[in-house]
């Protein structure tokens, strides 16, 4: 025994002082220094093991007060693991035997104290390993509970399986990872668990490990769980030996990878779209037409996106799907292009389930992750077996959908929102790239060719009438003009109206063995053919048969017969110019003066050429007038005829010269007409009145102030939106009348109707002007959404001449009022015109006689002061 640093504690429970002085001799022979205290009692035995624990307890076994075993009892109580022996000299030897049965570790009897020693010493040596076992046993019991608890709260599938591949142990976290609990996978074999793929694959390799080293690290493996998911687990494993190194088995985990393996397949996804749309946006740039755009597109999303294959659908106008676009491997091409034809038609066929059919019908993104799925069309699986493909996305192109984006992929894929997102902005990319350039080479043919009857316009004409001048010589070149044609627009449709000028268009081309036909604006048609070496009355005479014939022979147009007669005024190259404007210019001038003469054929002259110049020099002059600002606006009031109260002003437009010469409109309106130039000079006269009503209303907060709407203005593709745009700013009621002339509205009432329904909604009042001077106006007056209408003053001038006239302005007025719509009398010069105006009721008047045209200053000095 060692214990040479410290004393040896020894407590005596003994009442003989003599004894114990014994008992200590005898525990020198130990060896080692020896600390004791001597107690005779249990108060004093308690006391000394509250403030000391001693390493060995000696007692005697009886003592008056006090007996041995009661000592026993409260050592085995209060310090139970230090070691316990009787020193007596009266105990028994079944005494002994049944002390040692109640705890104590030996017993000595005092008249043998040389045994003590060595008793001591086992004693205390025993006590020492019992307390070391106990030691190993918690460290034990410890190590097992931290294993279990480290076992039970891990994440990862923990396992043992036997040779066979039973499993024999399995913690908790299968449940998480399979949806199985650990009794429910214990006895079941692990390969039961696994995919196909893995299972066949861990097959072929338990040989291996079964002689080989048996462990394997970081293997994936693919299960099912119980909802029939697949999982992707990364196993590490070793093989467990009995003494012989046979493999009994084997422990390892399953770590869940499947998120890990979801989040790396859509990172790789998501930058397989991102560069997939970073190729496009470089490709579409060099794509010229329509059809290079969505070639491109697949090609991309084949060489940059890694799919298999990319197809784009467009949807005809039998609904059909036809395949417009492709890219990807032979055998998925040849599979899908020979699969059955795609209908949007028939929602009961299982085609409609189709994920092409579905992106176009239901305007969304349509995801299949499993191609093979038994829910799906018989067909469409087949189709896709024999394409080589599990997944497939379609996106819908376009807004409605014209068409869609197939992709397909040789693996099972599932798209999320942010993979969704992505592709959807693919396809606007796809659908704006290709509306785009549709779009743009639609507008390159407007701009050279009639939307209408598909002809050349004025620019295409005029552009290709030099080489025809060079290759053919001399030509003949008519401008031709269809007369009546806005009452056929009007009384059979604008659908019956462009398809009679198309006719119209073919037919001009039979013109003396054929030309050039262009069709610049409306009814109107120019013709250039070869006019050889024939002089301008040949020319004009067989234009004139042609024409003749033409007006007797019937266009059948949807069924129905329709006669025309057209108008031409002629001009010869080189007599008449040499270039396309000059001879253009020259048959509109001879047009105008035979549809005065009501000639159906006017060649031009020495006279028309000298007023086509004038004409040419008033249109430059026009539009320096318009760069210079030289227009202005000119206000004619206009009065309430029983209260002689102010209403308002119709703004007239002048012409100011530099030199202050002011130039009525008579004079330049027509020239304004034709060019076009009405348009930006109308919207001009707009805003400028809109201005002088808005200034006017802070004196006279009722005042309005009317504007003339032309032809061209109302006829123009953005009327509304300019409009619109004007008026937008003066919300709530325009302080603006729109007066329109009653012929205008004739030659086409319905978009005339619809036109003038939008000025009420922005806040204008509309006025028919020239009332009474145009077709049959009282059966189509309560069909016009209009406030005022205007008498000519053509009928105001005869008023108090003629009775008819008085009739007439009588019942128009009295309809009028029927139709709730307010009657202007116009051109009153006179106080007897004015009397009968008040007699008959006519709600206002304008003209000389209350007010000539005046300046915006002169009318509000006038007026306001």
């Amino acid at each position: 025994m060692d214990r040479r640093t410290q004393p040896l504690e020894v407590l005596m429970v003994e009442d003989s002082p003599a004894d114990a002085e014994l008992i200590l001799r005898a525990m020198r022979d130990l060896g080692i220094p020896i600390r004791h205290r001597r107690v005779t009692s249990e108060h004093a035995m308690r006391m000394a093991l509250a403030e000391t624990r001693p390493d060995i307890i000696l007692s005697d076994f009886s003592m008056p007060g006090f007996s041995g075993q009661e000592a026993l009892q409260i050592a085995r109580e209060v310090v139970a693991e230090t070691p316990f022996i009787f020193v007596s000299g009266t105990i028994g030897e079944e005494l002994a035997i049944e002390a040692v049965k109640r705890g104590a570790d030996d017993y000595v009897l005092k008249d043998n104290l040389r045994r003590l020693p060595s008793a001591m010493d086992r004693a205390i040596r025993s006590a020492h390993e019992r307390a070391e076992r106990l030691r190993i046993s918690a460290q034990l019991r410890e190590s097992e509970e931290r294993f279990r608890s480290i076992v039970e709260s891990s994440l990862d599938w923990i396992w043992e399986i036997d040779r066979t591949g039973l499993i024999v142990y399995s913690n908790e976290a299968v449940r998480d990872i399979l949806g199985y609990t650990a009794r429910e996978v214990i006895g079941r074999n692990m390969l039961d668990l696994m995919s196909p793929i893995s299972r066949a694959a861990a097959e072929a390799l338990i040989p291996q490990y079964l002689v080989g080293s048996g462990r394997w690290r970081r293997r994936s493996m693919a299960f099912v769980h119980r909802d029939g998911s697949e999982r992707m687990l990364l196993s590490n494993a070793r093989s467990m030996h009995d003494d012989g190194q046979t493999v009994l088995g084997f422990r390892g985990t399953h770590h869940d990878d499947t998120e890990r393996i979801k989040q790396d397949r859509k990172i790789r996804t998501l930058v397989r779209i991102h560069s997939v749309l970073s190729a496009f946006g470089t490709e579409v740039l060099r794509a010229t037409d329509r059809k290079q755009v969505l070639d491109r597109a697949c090609h991309v999303a084949v060489e940059q996106g890694g799919f298999r294959a990319a197809f784009i659908v467009e949807r005809g106008q039998d609904d059909m799907l036809r395949f417009v676009a492709r890219c990807g491997a032979p055998e998925v091409l040849a599979a899908i292009l020979h699969a059955d034809p795609m209908s949007l038609l028939d929602t009961d066929d299982p085609r409609a389930a189709y994920p092409g059919v579905r992106a176009i019908r239901e305007a969304r993104t349509i995801a299949m992750q499993d191609l093979s799925d038994p829910a799906l069309p018989e067909r469409l699986r087949a189709t896709m077996e024999d394409a080589g493909v599990c997944s497939e996305v379609a996106l819908p192109l376009g807004t409605p959908p014209w068409g869609a984006m197939l992709l397909f992929s040789a693996t099972k894929q599932r798209t999320d929102d942010e993979e969704a997102e992505l592709l959807g902005r693919l396809a606007g990319d796809i659908a704006y790239a290709a509306d785009f350039i549709q779009k743009s080479e639609r507008l390159e043919y407007l701009a050279y060719h009639n939307p209408i009857t598909g002809l050349p316009n004025r620019a295409e004409f005029r552009e290709r009438l030099p080489a025809m001048l060079q290759v053919v010589g001399p030509l003949a070149v008519a401008v031709l003009d269809v007369q009546g044609f806005g009452r056929i627009n009007e009384s059979r449709g604008r659908p019956y109206g462009d398809a009679l000028l198309k006719e119209v268009g073919q037919a001009l081309s039979r013109i003396d063995g054929g030309g050039l036909v262009a069709h610049p604006e409306s009814d109107n048609f120019t013709v250039a053919w070869p006019a050889g070496a024939d002089d301008l009355h040949a020319v004009s005479a067989r234009l004139d048969a042609f024409l003749h014939q033409l007006g007797h022979t019937p266009f059948v147009v949807d069924g129905e017969s329709v006669y025309i007669t057209l108008s031409a005024g002629l001009a010869l190259s080189p007599l008449h110019g040499n270039d396309g404007e000059s001879l253009e210019q020259s048959a509109l001038a001879a047009l105008a003066e035979a549809k005065k003469r009501r000639a159906r054929v006017l060649p031009f002259t020495e006279d028309l050429r000298g007023r086509a110049a004038r004409r040419l020099e008033l249109e430059r002059d026009l539009r320096t007038a318009i760069e210079r600002n030289q227009f202005a606006l000119y206000y004619q009031p206009k009065f309430h005829t029983g209260t002689q109260r102010l209403l308002g002003a119709e703004a007239l437009l002048r012409w100011v010269l530099p030199d202050g010469t002011i130039i009525g409109p008579v004079e330049f309106i027509p020239v304004l007409e034709e060019t076009g130039l009405i348009v930006q000079v109308g919207r001009w006269v707009l805003k400028r009145a809109l201005a002088t009503a808005t200034r006017w209303r802070e004196k006279h907060p009722s005042i309005r102030i009317a504007v003339n709407l032309s032809a061209r203005e109302l006829r123009s593709a953005d009327f509304i939106e300019a409009y619109a745009a004007i008026l937008g700013p003066y919300a709530g009621e325009q302080p603006i009348d729109i007066e329109v002339t009653e012929s205008l509205l004739m030659d086409d009432v319905e978009r005339s109707t619809h036109l003038l329904d939008r000025l009420r909604e922005l806040g204008c009042r509309v006025a028919i002007d020239d009332f009474g001077t145009g077709y049959s106006s009282l059966n189509y007056l309560a069909r016009l959404p209009a406030d005022e209408i205007k008498i000519d003053r053509s009928f105001v001038a005869l008023l108090t001449e003629s009775p008819e006239t008085m009739g007439l302005v009588t019942n128009i007025i009295t309809l009028a009022h029927s139709l709730s719509l307010q009657v202007v009398a116009e051109g009153v010069e006179e106080e007897d015109q004015a009397k009968l105006l008040r007699l008959l009721r006519c709600d206002a008047m304008q003209g000389y006689l209350f007010g000539r045209p005046m300046s915006e200053e002169e009318f509000a000095r006038r007026f306001f002061n």
